[in-house]
């Protein structure tokens, strides 16, 4: 198990997924944490979404020590760049040793922009970089919807047997499933 607090875990999570993406190429996302007024336009269901973002403050409502871990991803070339244009948000159960990705969403999702269909290879990117740091061996989705299940499945995840409220995918085949998409190689072609 790790010795650094869930805070460092975090913060060094926040730097590795932002090399990671400017790897990729993708250099102007801007990998930071909400704001309180961010915090505030959630609660108030004020952005363009398509998720229940009051439900999600309100069930994962902490900070890093109650192990919730928020991460916003910013186009910094956008005429707004300050404005909150996707939103992950895990939790890091420290008891089970259990990490999960409980919700995310691209408010900018009518766009074409370095964030479509990127935002879950971002959370998968962090997740699995947590769960390396902290030498867990799965990462879990919470409360998956309907539609987002084929292509959750497609990095490796399937059904928790004991919850189904939960899907499970191994760190490493998470990570070799990224690397082949990434490289534009169809993971079932191979």
């Amino acid at each position: 198990m790790s010795f650094l607090s869930t805070q460092q875990i975090h913060d060094q999570c926040l730097a590795t997924t932002q090399e990671a993406i400017e790897s990729l190429g993708w250099t102007n996302i801007s990998v930071g944490v909400l704001s309180d007024e961010e915090r505030r336009q959630l609660e108030d269901a004020s952005l363009q979404s398509h998720l229940d973002w009051r439900w999600a403050m309100q069930t994962y409502r902490g900070d890093t020590e109650d192990g919730i871990l928020d991460i916003t991803l910013k186009l910094i070339d956008r005429d707004e760049p300050e404005q909150l244009h996707a939103v992950i948000i895990c939790k890091y159960d420290w008891r089970r040793e259990q990490f999960s990705i409980c919700m995310l969403e691209n408010f900018i999702s009518d766009e074409d922009t370095d964030l479509t269909g990127n935002v879950l290879i971002i959370a998968l990117i962090y997740a699995t970089t947590f769960c390396q740091i902290a030498e867990l061996d799965d990462v879990y989705i919470q409360d998956p919807t309907e539609d987002a299940q084929p292509r959750y499945r497609s990095y490796g995840f399937a059904q928790v047997w004991y919850d189904h409220s939960k899907m499970s995918a191994d760190v490493c085949d998470i990570l070799d499933t990224i690397r082949r998409k990434v490289n534009g190689i169809d993971p079932d072609e191979e």
